[in-house]
């Protein structure tokens, strides 16, 4: 091992990315080079420009206890403590449902539908505030509110819809409880992307996955139990002509197409994503 107080970027780089490798991290280059820019509080050009130059041996215990953490499938997300997620970062930790790229496909969906329209808009399940944030930034003129149960989540979704300098309404409380309904007005478009994992799929969780609360994940045994619940509770606040669209899990289009043509929606569809695996089920309320 290069002794660490002559160790370069490149150097430190090698190292954690072998590390990283060893463990099974797939994409072990990307995260050495992440953690490295947290570690040395730089940004990913500085890190490039420094190259040859020497890592700061005051950042390497920190870079090394994370390396281990992430190593043993502690989530890079929580490690870094910040995500990007579309055109916003977002604060991350223990507590708070991690933002992935798949959930981009609703928020498009939605900033589609709303445009330069003022709508309001409601976000049902919001953990860290990604899809209330996102559509109220590509969205100036509408109205919208993030409902949340989890008080470990709320503080990240309180923080990110500052940081993001968004005018989003945050709302501490149980969406499947129909009081919540008299916290919000009327609305033209819910958005959810709720807990959806059945028992199998929580039984069969990666590792790294454990690590993050299971309130956000499970979806009582067959994974549909917010699909009927929220569709049920909350159709009453949407007006005719509304948007409900969900983000589901792999497989459950057509039980959750079911549970909206059960409670009438019309012009019910299928989003995909770029690899055509479908991420959402929407219908317009008649």
């Amino acid at each position: 091992m290069v002794n660490e107080k002559t160790m370069t970027y490149t150097q430190m780089n090698q190292e954690i990315r072998r590390q990283l490798a060893d463990s099974g991290v797939e994409n072990a280059a990307f995260e050495a080079a992440e953690l490295i820019c947290w570690a040395a509080e730089i940004s990913k050009e500085t890190f490039l420009l420094k190259a040859d130059q020497m890592f700061p041996p005051g950042a390497s215990q920190r870079l090394r206890q994370a390396a281990n953490k992430r190593a043993s499938c502690y989530p890079l997300q929580y490690l870094l403590g910040t995500w990007d997620f579309y055109s916003g970062s977002f604060r991350v930790g223990e507590g708070v449902l991690i933002p992935r790229s798949d959930t981009e496909v609703l928020c498009e969906q939605a900033i589609r539908f709303v445009g330069e329209k003022p709508m309001t808009v409601l976000d049902l399940c919001s953990g860290s505030g990604c899809i209330a944030v996102t559509v109220a930034k590509e969205c100036p003129a509408s109205r919208v509110y993030a409902l949340e149960k989890s008080e470990e989540a709320y503080p990240y979704l309180t923080e990110n819809i500052k940081q993001n300098q968004t005018a989003v309404t945050p709302i501490l409380c149980d969406v499947l409880l129909a009081d919540s309904l008299e916290l919000v007005p009327d609305c033209d478009v819910i958005l959810s992307n709720p807990p959806y994992l059945s028992e199998a799929d929580m039984q069969a969780l990666q590792k790294e996955v454990t690590f993050e609360p299971t309130m956000a994940l499970y979806g009582d045994e067959d994974g549909l139990l917010f699909y009927r619940e929220l569709t049920a509770l909350w159709t009453a606040k949407l007006k005719s002509g509304g948007l409900l669209a969900y983000e589901i899990g792999l497989g459950q289009e057509k039980d959750v197409r079911s549970i909206l043509e059960e409670h009438g929606y019309i012009s019910i569809c299928e989003t995909r994503d770029l690899c055509g695996i479908i991420r959402t089920v929407s219908g317009i309320k008649p």
